[in-house]
Formats: C-alpha cells, structure tokens, sequence
C-alpha cells in the first residue's frame, strides 16, 4: 500500500475505530455523524493536497459509493472540510463532483458563482461551460 492511501486509510478507520477503509459498505452502515465525517475526510483528501496521487485516491474511494448516499453527503459536509474561497480546493471540488454526478457538478458550481475572486469565477465559466457541452448530445466539443 502506498504511503499516501496508508495516511487515508489509517484516518478512516481512526475515525470508525475499526477497519473500514477496503469496506463502502460498512462505512454506509456507520452513524450518520461518523459517515459524514468519513466523508468529508474523503473530500479534504480530493480537495486540498497538491499532489495528484492522494486526491487521485480520495476520489476513487469517493465514486465507489452510490451517488444517491455519497452526494448529500458531500453537500452535507463540503463546508466543514475544504475551504471553497481557495481556488484549489475550489476546482479540485469541481473536478471530483464531476467523477460522481452532473447533478452534483451543478450544484457544486452554483457554490462559487458569487465570488469576486477571479480565479474562481474563471473556474465557474470553465465548469459551466464544460457542462452545456457535455448535455449536447453527440457533440464534438465534450
């Protein structure tokens, strides 16, 4: 296991107090309080580090859950765990709301459209436009 799935792995199953992190199932089956934070956990991982290999991981672990359980999740707990007036976090948020649903992804854009901060307004350009894209069947463009 590489060092940076062990630093996930070991922050999951801290927070369950038990081995969960090769487990979607049992995470779904915890407390509403500890799977938001597991969540969220997630999300910081998605979100905020600048090397590709833990939010490349943190992502996987996000989509293989049901969209249906993981996206009010997220929603639940965005605000908590990442910091979306931080350009990164902000399109790193972006970037992992598109891997779990276009619903998602919209509502997520809806988050930084009435920021003054160009590289986030930039971001909500890029992402909506990204979206009529790809709603445009057979388009050429996505």
């Amino acid at each position: 296991m590489h060092a940076y799935e062990k630093a996930i792995a070991d922050a999951l199953n801290d927070i369950a107090d038990k081995e969960i992190y090769f487990h979607p199932s049992e995470i779904m089956s915890l407390p509403d309080t500890l799977a938001c934070k597991v969540i969220g956990t997630l999300l910081s991982w998605a979100c905020q580090p600048t090397n590709i290999m833990p939010i490349t991981i943190a992502r996987n672990r996000l989509k293989q859950f049901p969209v249906e359980w993981v996206s009010p999740k997220i929603k639940q707990t965005v605000f908590s765990f990442i910091d979306i007036t931080d350009y990164w976090d902000f399109r790193r948020l972006l970037e992992l709301c598109d891997l779990i649903s276009i619903d998602l992804l919209k509502w997520a854009v809806t988050l930084g459209a009435d920021s003054t901060d160009p590289d986030i307004i930039e971001a909500v350009d890029d992402f909506n436009e990204y979206i009529i894209r790809k709603s445009v069947p057979n388009s050429d463009l996505s």
